[in-house]
């Protein structure tokens, strides 16, 4: 009687560890190769993403790059930086960008725009650029703007820095800009100096490391 209880408790004992070594190989298989929790710096983000904001990311973008659409916040490393940055996907290959009158347009030709299906533009907000027509974007993400870190109910402009106000993308590169569009660096500027050469302002499919799941805590 009592080796037989001595047996099931071993045969217990046994399934328990067997069912927390899967739980632990699960949780590092998980974190290695599907997910990971990360810690948003800095006010790049805001309003979006607060300051010490935990994030979960989409490791299996990285042989998915297809899953990355317009408006998907990613985490980028620039060229030539060891550090990571929090962005949001706002222009995609193949795609000619203007900002202009504190605001970014998306130029087509007309061909192209009766092709084109998304509604993330405003008709009613455009101009001819030669053979092209642009439209605003739709950025409904960045209706509030800050001044030394507390928010203002004022309009954030879009600003063309370094002297680039028109960008023309091709195969797998993208622009990336911050939320807090009048107080960060990103596209616009060529990163500063996290850039292969000056004219590489934009991001490329291998550059960007992670999607952002749209669940922060």
């Amino acid at each position: 009687m009592v080796k037989s209880k001595i047996k099931k408790f071993f045969i217990d004992l046994v399934d328990i560890l067997a069912f927390l070594v899967f739980i632990m190989w699960l949780f590092f298989f998980i974190k290695i190769f599907v997910v990971a929790l990360v810690v948003v710096k800095w006010h790049s983000m805001l309003p979006n993403y607060n300051e010490w904001n935990i994030i979960l990311v989409d490791k299996i973008y990285r042989k998915q790059t297809w899953w990355v659409k317009r408006w998907d916040v990613v985490v980028v490393m620039p060229p030539l930086s060891d550090v990571s940055f929090l962005k949001r996907v706002v222009w995609l290959p193949w795609e000619t960008i203007e900002i202009k009158n504190d605001s970014t347009y998306l130029c087509k030709t007309k061909e192209e725009w009766l092709n084109y299906t998304s509604e993330d533009v405003i008709s009613t907000w455009s101009y001819n650029d030669n053979s092209l027509l642009c439209k605003k974007l739709k950025e409904p993400y960045i209706n509030w703007k800050t001044v030394n870190l507390h928010w203002k109910d004022e309009k954030i402009i879009t600003e063309a820095k370094c002297g680039i106000d028109k960008f023309i993308l091709g195969t797998w590169q993208y622009l990336v800009f911050w939320d807090d569009r009048m107080y960060s660096t990103d596209s616009r500027c060529c990163f500063k100096s996290s850039c292969l050469k000056w004219d590489q302002y934009y991001i490329t499919k291998d550059e960007i490391l992670w999607r952002v799941w749209n669940l922060h805590f």
